[in-house]
């Protein structure tokens, strides 16, 4: 799909876009999400909230892009680090 404008659905779909491209490099966390706040994108995701991260981003630099191939460019270079994130679990 492609992000043609920044509203609520076009965001949804990016978010799915993320997640599915964590899924595709073997990460997933408990909890994803995606806003949308004075054209910054934020992508969070944690396993623990307290521990939450985000990757922002400017959204007008994505209008008329794929949406996976936006996931692919942002997340693809900080693979590494998501996969310790994600490997990372609070000791009680």
């Amino acid at each position: 799909m492609k992000f043609t404008s920044i509203s609520q659905s076009n965001i949804d779909e990016l978010c799915i876009a993320f997640e599915s491209c964590l899924t595709k490099h073997d990460i997933t966390f408990k909890y994803v999400d995606m806003m949308e706040e004075n054209g910054i994108i934020s992508f969070i995701f944690c396993d623990d909230p307290e521990n939450a991260r985000s990757v922002d981003m400017e959204s007008e630099r994505f209008i008329g892009l794929d949406t996976d191939y936006i996931a692919k460019e942002i997340l693809e270079p900080i693979l590494p680090k998501l996969k310790e994130f994600a490997q990372y679990k609070i000791i009680d």
